[in-house]
């Protein structure tokens, strides 16, 4: 039995993730295909357009057999805290062969290269790092600098392309997971087809990008484009359409400002002291926050004003969100395998996992009290997570008028 791990946002769900999974089962042979996917807020310091049980639904139906959550701490950490993460969840259930992951090059080889020089640390690297980071530099700036002066010269240009884009960067994030977990998960780059990360139109001919089709929605919520969100779901597999068009209509989907009255009134209570205790804070960065806190409008508004030379405006999102909803770090390790959704005929594959797995896997969320009554800090990982898809699920409740579920008796997706 040949089972493949995806790590993945789907936010959302769309024909490039469609042709991935394909591809894994068709051209890689995978029996099984297993994602570990964020939850409801996403690593660029957002809530996810749709919510994680449409998405894993989505997931399920173009032919994922098993979706799991990545912990809300994980899901919104840094690239490298994300890809650990994922890593670790997949390789805590002890089935899983590969993982695959999109990349502009697709060229595993190049990515691992660059990723054991990332993890063996050379102190030529380590040095060059610290001086584009004293010269104010972004971290990733610095460091894709940093790798250019280890590399030969007659490939450090060519590293450097790579080292621009951001699948690529992740997929690196993943390799070197990979080498320090020890893992014998094998890593497999398959070339990124379609519209570039970025890109926030929507062409006919290529694969979209998730920034294009949230863009679309975007504008059809502000009445700019009403028809954009009808041209969106023409992105999506036939099996998920259905699904989004739904949401879309029933208006049961969230944008980054819809929480601008819980940013405000968190702004209110924070000093510079209490900002620090949070991931991905800096006291340059809450300092100032703090000095532009009367400023606020919206989130969109006010991390472009919070922007710098020397921090990119994911991290000040990623920071921003991790106030709200009090994340102060993510686990050293993942302790359990929380299900959202899986496929009624994937049944010995769970079997597998659970004979095979390291960590326990939780499919009935009432009963995780009693799993990890043992493993206070796994409980304490679980509770933070709840706390945030309750928050989503409050928020999304009010703006489409629908009764409010709480997590414990959400019911996790059988396709």
């Amino acid at each position: 039995m040949k089972t493949a791990g995806i790590i993945a946002e789907y936010n959302p769900f769309h024909t490039g993730h469609k042709y991935q999974i394909d591809h894994v089962k068709g051209t890689l042979s995978a029996d099984y295909v297993v994602i570990a996917m964020s939850g409801d807020f996403v690593q660029r310091g957002t809530p996810a357009l749709l919510s994680k049980y449409v998405r894993a639904e989505m997931a399920l139906r173009a032919g994922a057999d098993l979706v799991l959550e990545l912990p809300v701490s994980c899901a919104t950490a840094s690239a490298e805290l994300f890809a650990r993460s994922g890593v670790q969840l997949l390789d805590g259930l002890g089935v899983v062969d590969t993982l695959c992951f999109g990349s502009e090059c697709g060229d595993t080889e190049i990515l691992m290269k660059l990723a054991g020089i990332l993890v063996e640390e050379p102190e030529e690297f380590k040095s060059a790092l610290r001086r584009n980071l004293k010269e104010g530099m972004t971290f990733p700036k610095a460091r894709s600098l940093a790798l250019g002066e280890v590399l030969p010269g007659n490939e450090s240009e060519k590293y450097q392309q790579v080292l621009s884009s951001p699948n690529n960067i992740l997929g690196i994030e993943y390799c070197k997971a990979i080498l320090r977990e020890n893992s014998s998960i094998v890593p497999t780059a398959i070339k990124r087809e379609g519209n570039d990360y970025h890109e926030n139109s929507l062409f006919t001919d290529s694969f979209p990008s998730a920034s294009a089709i949230r863009n679309a929605v975007i504008q059809s919520a502000a009445s700019i484009t009403p028809s954009l969100a009808d041209l969106a779901c023409n992105f999506l597999p036939a099996s998920c359409q259905e699904l989004f068009y739904d949401a879309i209509c029933k208006n049961a989907f969230l944008l980054e400002n819809d929480l601008d009255s819980l940013y405000r009134y968190c702004l209110l209570q924070e000093n510079e002291t209490s900002l620090c205790t949070y991931l991905d804070m800096s006291h340059a960065l809450a300092r100032r926050i703090l000095a532009c806190q009367d400023q606020y409008e919206t989130f969109s508004q006010f991390a472009d004003l919070l922007k710098t030379r020397d921090i990119t405006r994911t991290r000040i999102q990623r920071a921003l969100l991790h106030m709200l909803l009090h994340i102060q770090k993510a686990p050293e390790q993942i302790p359990y395998a929380r299900v959202l959704g899986f496929r009624k005929n994937s049944s010995a594959l769970l079997g597998k996992i659970k004979k095979c797995g390291s960590i326990p896997l939780l499919t009935k969320l009432p009963d995780a009290s009693a799993v990890l009554e043992n493993a206070p800090q796994a409980m304490d990982l679980l509770n933070k997570t709840t706390f945030a898809s309750n928050l989503y699920e409050s928020i999304l409740a009010q703006k489409n008028s629908a009764s409010y579920v709480h997590e414990y008796r959400q019911q996790i997706i059988i396709v």
